[in-house]
């Protein structure tokens, strides 16, 4: 995917690669400056962490510094010449990222199968009076893209907890879905996902819940994520569940012994007074089952970002997203028009190469026929 972008760049963009060599050089010069510090302390002067505290984080420091604004002014002098004449500078980036090319082989398959499963569960949702938005990379994909984002495998959606126990609700009588609910020790999650009832169909929706709060001051969220610390904390000390060391991403008959400890925080939230019910809100709050990666910056948003929600196309469909799309995308990412970082290193989800053919193709085929 990195090599599809590039050719997209101007051709003296391409140099890009001198950067490479300059990130060479400095790993060189950083692989010096190490192997000089262990010689002068291999057992003579043993006071290693002492040097490299004064001398090796100073010049890494320096080394991080100069390669950021490196990798700043390149970007600037790229889409400097990528711009037409009569552009600005954000529409030579939003014309970059809408003319990528879209994936191909077994992602492509899996998007577009992902992508009729969205119009089935926003049907469901219309039907039921269910609210919902798309939300992370599948909004940041409607908005840049009008799709997926072309190196994407999943989807993600937001959603109330009480509209949850709603689809939860309506599910369980519809036999062409099912949700499962999986505990992520890793990160302390609880994962919810929509999908097809058919096994063979590894296509799925994720939702991330979200409470209704009655403010949002900021020092509600930041209480929240306190809470969520102390639960974590007494699930790691908790013996009872030993055994989802051995199975870290767990949904198994002993799943209670691991809610148990998000029902208890969920109550200890209510009584604080940082979520609430519907009635008394003036904000939605970023749910304690949901992981905390350090990454969302923003927990609690006035309910006028979210509500009403918009209609917006993603690969020729209509879905949902929130009033103030770009308010829920910044506190996460930032500027979502800067060259991505994960073109090469996102996480997969889906065993793309097993799609290319076999009975998971022939499967997905038939989804999409």
């Amino acid at each position: 995917m990195l090599s599809i972008i590039k050719q997209f760049l101007p051709a003296s963009s391409r140099s890009l690669h001198a950067m490479h060599d300059d990130i060479n050089r400095l790993q060189e010069e950083l692989d010096r400056i190490y192997h000089r510090i262990e010689v002068a302390d291999s057992g003579i002067n043993m006071n290693i962490n002492y040097k490299f505290d004064n001398m090796a984080i100073p010049i890494i420091e320096s080394i991080a510094q100069n390669l950021d604004a490196h990798d700043e002014h390149m970007k600037m002098f790229a889409w400097e010449e990528y711009k037409r004449p009569e552009e600005t500078i954000q529409e030579a980036k939003e014309r970059f990222f809408k003319d990528l090319p879209k994936a191909t082989g077994g992602l492509r398959l899996l998007q577009l199968g992902c992508g009729k499963l969205l119009e089935e569960f926003n049907t469901l949702c219309k039907e039921n009076d269910i609210k919902y938005w798309i939300n992370f990379g599948t909004l940041i994909g409607a908005i840049r893209h009008q799709g997926f984002i072309p190196w994407d495998d999943d989807t993600d959606l937001g959603i109330m907890r009480d509209d949850l126990k709603k689809l939860c609700n309506i599910v369980e009588n519809d036999n062409r879905y099912k949700i499962s609910i999986a505990y992520d020790r890793f990160v302390h999650c609880r994962q919810v996902r929509f999908l097809y009832n058919d096994e063979n169909i590894p296509c799925f929706l994720d939702l991330f819940i979200y409470d209704w709060a009655p403010s949002t001051d900021n020092k509600f969220a930041e209480e929240q994520r306190k809470l969520r610390v102390q639960m974590v904390e007494e699930m790691e000390s908790d013996r009872m569940l030993a055994f989802w060391h051995d199975e870290p991403y767990y949904s198994g008959e002993n799943n209670s012994l691991i809610q148990k400890h998000y029902d208890r925080c969920l109550e200890k939230s209510k009584a604080a007074g940082i979520i609430s019910d519907k009635e008394h809100a003036k904000g939605i709050m970023w749910a304690i089952d949901n992981l905390d990666d350090g990454k969302q910056k923003q927990w609690v948003y006035p309910i006028a970002d979210l509500f009403p929600t918009k209609a917006i196309a993603f690969e020729g469909t209509q879905l949902e997203e929130p009033n103030n799309p770009d308010l829920f995308l910044w506190s996460r990412y930032g500027d979502i028009y800067e060259l991505p970082n994960d073109i090469n290193s996102h996480f997969q989800h889906v065993n793309h190469s097993e799609l290319e053919n076999g009975s998971s193709n022939l499967t997905m085929k038939r989804l999409l026929d």
